[in-house]
């Protein structure tokens, strides 16, 4: 047996090690709780594309991404997850082109602030925004503070992410036009939090 055979084995038997520890640990799976979740507000958007006259199944809502807040530890039980009622919170388009910023944090400083992050001899200079382990931070549409964003201080660090919309602009997106009816619509993200810890704001 070679040595990388070896090193194969080992691994693998630390995973089981690993997973064996994690398992008598009590942690609980939460992928079921995750799964169920999903299902009931997929479900709920397509009750609610019904009730605009639209035909959708959940297999035609495959590809939108579900975001769910819970309001405490709770949600650890299935019945508990299942239970629950569901408040819309936001409804979010990928959009190619959006840009993503990446800004100083709270020392209003690129990278570390008083350091020559980049060893290019400028102390704080535009090119050591995002230095590892530093404040600065990235900002989306989605973020407070993206419509002040001073290009002069910060930098486009990609292209693509989710920009705020609505459900009418969803719903038209998922109407099926006998014109179009092999369009692939957008890519959609839908987040609700738990009805309960909306009443309680």
């Amino acid at each position: 047996m070679n040595r990388g055979n070896v090193l194969m084995v080992v691994v693998v038997l630390l995973g089981c090690v690993w997973r064996g520890l994690w398992l008598s640990a009590g942690v609980t799976d939460s992928t079921s709780v995750a799964d169920a979740t999903r299902t009931k507000l997929l479900s709920q958007i397509a009750d609610e594309l019904k009730a605009r006259g639209q035909v959708t199944g959940l297999q035609s809502l495959h590809r939108v991404q579900v975001l769910a807040y819970f309001d405490d530890a709770g949600f650890a039980d299935s019945t508990v997850a299942s239970s629950r009622s569901w408040k819309l919170d936001s409804v979010q388009r990928f959009d190619p082109d959006a840009e993503v910023w990446i800004v100083s944090g709270a020392d209003g400083k690129p990278g570390w602030d008083g350091w020559d992050d980049n060893q290019n001899g400028t102390v704080d200079d535009l090119s050591e925004l995002g230095a590892a382990w530093s404040d600065d931070h990235c900002l989306t549409p989605l973020d407070s503070g993206y419509e002040q964003v001073d290009p002069a201080y910060s930098r486009i660090i990609n292209r693509g992410t989710f920009v705020p919309s609505d459900f009418e602009s969803f719903a038209a997106d998922h109407a099926i036009k006998t014109d179009e009816s092999d369009r692939r619509p957008n890519s959609w993200r839908v987040t609700f939090v738990d009805q309960a810890a909306a009443d309680s704001l």
